[in-house]
């Protein structure tokens, strides 16, 4: 008897197991069908085919510029930089002088000649007062170079050779407002054993004016000194800027 109980409780769950098994075990997932029109169904020619629009190649392939990453360098360039600070040139003020009035024409040309700006400045007779310190003319200018050649090996570096007409091949120490400083340059040279330097009143107050340069640059300042063996009662001096 319980055999038989047993055996229509199995084929009860067997049963039921087997109308609900939609419930019990997930179906797969079907895939809706399309409904098909025949009707709608038409043959497409040859000409409409052609008719049809067509992509470019440029249209479909992107372009290198678009799928290329951007450069370190491009990524830099968009990064804003700071402006370079621009530092003026440094400028200094000169006075060239005292100039004969026969000398004063001269080196205003010579002045021109180096498109630099200048101006006069009169001198009275005590200001045109200027004291040389200079070694005599030699006979020629390979005289004047070989004793400046010497002079260099003793140390001596600020002189230059006299090109002025009447002092030519001199060799020129200095020129000085002040008696005092023309003596002291002087005793200097002749402690280094420099013989037959002079120390003399270059103008004896005859000087005309002098001339000022506002502002010059190194460079202009260069050329400049390059003008003082042809004008050598001129001392060129740095003064303060007015």
């Amino acid at each position: 008897m319980k055999k038989l109980v047993w055996l229509l409780v199995l084929i009860n769950v067997g049963l039921l197991a087997y109308f609900n098994k939609d419930v019990i075990l997930p179906s797969a997932p079907k895939a809706a069908l399309l409904a098909i029109h025949p009707e709608k169904i038409s043959i497409v020619t040859q000409q409409q085919i052609d008719a049809l629009p067509k992509k470019g190649a440029a249209a479909t392939a992107p372009t290198l510029a678009a799928i290329t990453p951007p450069t370190l360098d491009a990524a830099a360039a968009t990064i804003a930089t700071p402006a370079p600070v621009l530092t003026p040139a440094k400028t200094t003020c000169y006075e060239w002088g005292v100039f004969s009035a026969a000398n004063l024409t001269g080196a205003q040309t010579a002045v021109s000649n180096l498109s630099i700006q200048t101006s006069i400045k009169e001198q009275s007779s005590l200001e045109a007062k200027r004291f040389w310190v200079y070694k005599p003319p030699l006979k020629s200018v390979e005289a004047a170079q070989a004793k400046a050649l010497e002079l260099k090996a003793l140390g001596i570096q600020d002189m230059y050779i006299v090109q002025d007409a009447r002092w030519r091949n001199a060799i020129s120490f200095g020129v000085f407002e002040d008696e005092q400083l023309a003596t002291n340059l002087l005793n200097e040279l002749k402690a280094k054993g420099v013989k037959e330097v002079v120390k003399a009143l270059r103008n004896q107050g005859k000087g005309h004016a002098s001339l000022q340069f506002n502002r010059l640059t190194d460079t202009e300042v260069i050329e400049l000194k390059k003008l003082k063996p042809e004008f050598p009662e001129a001392d060129l001096k740095e003064v303060a800027c007015s």
